[in-house]
């Protein structure tokens, strides 16, 4: 029985040894003898193809970002006319709240305004 026992552990201690070295095997492997070559005018090139991607993208944000605010003011326009000015005026207090909380890590967590009061 004790026997037993010592094999079984001795298989387990095995078995986790050899899922930390083959843990450690994948780090190595992440970086490709082909990336470890690269030239000082191909890492250059490299960098320069990144940073135009990036301004492309931001370029992207700021067109999604503007676009975005044209529909904002549209609805906030549209339902102006249903709700009326003084309901609207409160809306937007409520949403400039929300917005506050959600920059400061807040979220909405039990910090939902009260609306008509």
């Amino acid at each position: 029985m004790k026997m037993k026992k010592i094999g079984i552990l001795a298989f387990v201690a095995l078995f986790t040894m050899s899922i930390s070295v083959s843990a450690q095997d994948t780090i190595r492997q992440k970086t490709t003898p082909r990336e470890m070559k690269w030239t000082a005018a191909q890492r250059a090139e490299q960098m320069a193809k990144a940073r135009e991607m990036r301004e492309n993208q931001q370029a992207t944000r700021e067109e999604m970002r503007a676009e975005r605010q044209k529909q904002i003011e549209a609805n906030d326009s549209e339902l102006e006319q249903i709700i009326g000015k003084e309901k609207m005026d409160q809306w937007k207090a409520i949403r400039a709240e929300r917005m506050r909380n959600m920059r400061n890590g807040n979220g909405m967590r039990g910090n939902k305004p009260k609306v008509g009061k």
